[in-house]
């Protein structure tokens, strides 16, 4: 079975205690009650993803967030013990050592993450973005993908690298096609999120630019943040996706494969891919 600790009853414990206060208050409880619950936890989280400045906001409809978690973290625990086993087997990786997942309300800066907590490697699910049980699926076996493969890797892969963050992410992306098959195709990139409609079509027409436009950023680390991260590119986000499925579906390799592949070799695989070699 995976490995989950689950935060959400002492959030609720929290919740619960500062309905009454002022959002003030709520701030100074949340760290004290909540926070203070889970130091190591909430300190690897915060290493990734140090902001907090969506707190404010959080606690301020902390009636609404209290809800959603409570609706969340049941949901969250069965997806993860019916997605993992599935996602270790697509991956061809040994049961052990596994990752550790960690059910948590963070300050809406991520929807997941993964990281280390104790020297393991680590799956934060913050429970804060839940919104449909479809799309919480697919990112489960997206995320929990980038945590087996972690440990494949033995080491904490790059992240200001282009090419490995689209060999990485492609895999990911094949990974929850694998797992949770027969999803609508923007899902395996929004997760069920809505308003993202013409996000796909627009990339395909598109994607003879795209991916000449990503080979001639590969050399340069700030195009992360533009292709992977909070950027945009002609306008849209997270352009990378797109090209990360691409280009992994251009190497024909199974995942087993992939995952079987350094850090140096999936960067270069991908730069052979873009004709980049």
């Amino acid at each position: 079975m995976p490995r989950i600790l689950d935060t959400a009853p002492d959030f609720d414990a929290f919740a619960r205690s500062a309905f009454l206060e002022s959002p003030t208050i709520r701030e100074q409880l949340w760290e004290e009650r909540y926070e203070a619950a889970y130091p190591e936890v909430f300190a690897a989280f915060y290493d990734r993803h140090g902001s907090t400045e969506n707190r404010g906001t959080l606690v301020r409809d902390l009636s609404t967030v209290r809800k959603r978690v409570l609706e969340a973290a049941p949901v969250e625990r069965r997806l993860i013990e019916e997605v993992e086993p599935a996602v270790q087997e697509a991956l061809g990786v040994p049961a052990t050592p596994s990752p550790q997942h960690v059910l948590l309300v963070g300050s809406f800066s991520t929807n997941a993450d993964v990281g280390l907590l104790n020297d393991e490697v680590a799956l934060f699910h913050c429970l804060e973005w839940f919104h449909s049980e479809d799309g919480m699926r697919v990112l489960v076996a997206h995320e929990d993908s980038h945590a087996w493969h972690q440990i494949a890797l033995e080491t904490t892969p790059p992240e200001e690298d282009p090419a490995w963050m689209a060999f990485y992410e492609g895999v990911a992306i094949a990974a929850s096609r694998a797992v949770v098959p027969g999803r609508p195709d923007e899902d395996y990139f929004w997760y069920d999120h809505g308003g993202f409609a013409d996000w796909l079509p627009w990339c395909r027409e598109r994607s003879d630019v795209l991916l000449e436009r990503f080979r001639s950023d590969l050399d340069n680390p700030g195009a992360v943040e533009t292709w992977f991260g909070a950027g945009l590119v002609e306008g849209h986000w997270r352009v990378g996706y797109f090209v990360a499925d691409v280009v992994v579906e251009r190497l024909g390799r199974a995942l087993p494969d992939l995952v079987a592949m350094t850090v140096e070799e999936g960067r270069a695989a991908v730069r052979e891919a873009l004709g980049a070699s």
